[in-house]
């Protein structure tokens, strides 16, 4: 069976400010026929008070934390700057196991001015290691997907299939469905390589832009992504796990704008 959870990052300003709540966001969440949550577990770094009531509103509303985003850069070079980047990791698995989170993903990886990207994947890889007997031993899993901040390092399919190699298949990948233009490649291009390594799936749409990509984000399900080709393609791999629904809000809306009706989208396809 499919799940569907909701990516809320995006929403923090909201639920931050006076017109909103984090309460408010994880009932929007719920109205819409979401099962789980997927947030950033960096958000809950230093204020325990934010952690304690999202497992209380996620109690009453019997929703779950499958996937926890992680911003971690493993493929920082500088010594000390690793070790504060390693220091993310060890709070990050702390929430994510507060959570009973189920998958771990790391995001945030970058190349450094001067590297390469062979070395940088070796530290990714090598960092990933460095965790991953730790996350096992707590009952979750270590996966990373391709992030279209880093093109060049940790995006098109050969360069998150090297890492993958690189860790002996231990940790696992996130296939998102958009990301992988940043690499200049289409997702539907890739699932019969990628599949047999994913455990998690995040779902988005982009437009055509005049800007230096090319491409900007838009209302899930009005885009040039082939959201509909992977949802299907999904199914019948016969896939069970989660999928997230990853919005890109227009003209200043809220989750109370932009999540149910894009859900219901999301829904469709794997209907």
């Amino acid at each position: 069976m499919v799940k569907f959870a909701v990516m809320t990052f995006m929403y923090k300003g909201w639920a931050d400010a006076d017109s909103g709540s984090h309460e408010a966001l994880l009932e929007i969440l719920a109205e819409s026929g979401t099962d789980g949550v997927e947030a950033f577990c960096n958000h809950f770094f230093d204020d325990s008070a934010l952690l304690q009531r999202y497992q209380q509103k996620m109690r009453e509303l019997a929703l779950s934390m499958p996937v926890m985003d992680l911003l971690a850069n493993l493929a920082e070079p500088d010594a000390v700057q690793r070790e504060a980047e390693y220091e993310k990791m060890r709070k990050g698995i702390d929430i994510c196991e507060a959570f009973g989170t189920e998958i771990i993903h790391l995001a945030g990886c970058r190349l450094s001015e001067g590297d390469t990207a062979t070395e940088a994947q070796k530290r990714i890889a090598e960092g990933m290691m460095d965790f991953v007997d730790d996350i096992e031993k707590r009952g979750m899993v270590l996966a990373f997907e391709d992030f279209d901040p880093s093109p060049g390092l940790i995006c098109s399919a050969d360069d998150c299939l090297e890492i993958i190699r690189l860790t002996n298949n231990r940790v696992k990948f996130v296939f998102d469905t958009g990301n992988f233009m940043a690499a200049k490649e289409k997702a539907e291009d890739n699932f019969e390589r990628m599949i047999k390594h994913c455990r998690h799936f995040h779902f988005k749409d982009f437009q055509v832009a005049d800007n230096p990509r090319g491409y900007a984000g838009t209302h899930f399900g009005q885009g040039i992504v082939a959201n509909r080709l992977i949802a299907q393609k999904i199914k019948a791999a016969g896939y069970q796990g989660w999928v997230a629904l990853e919005s890109y809000p227009q003209n200043g809306n809220g989750p109370r704008e932009t999540v149910p009706a894009e859900m219901k989208t999301l829904k469709s396809y794997f209907a």
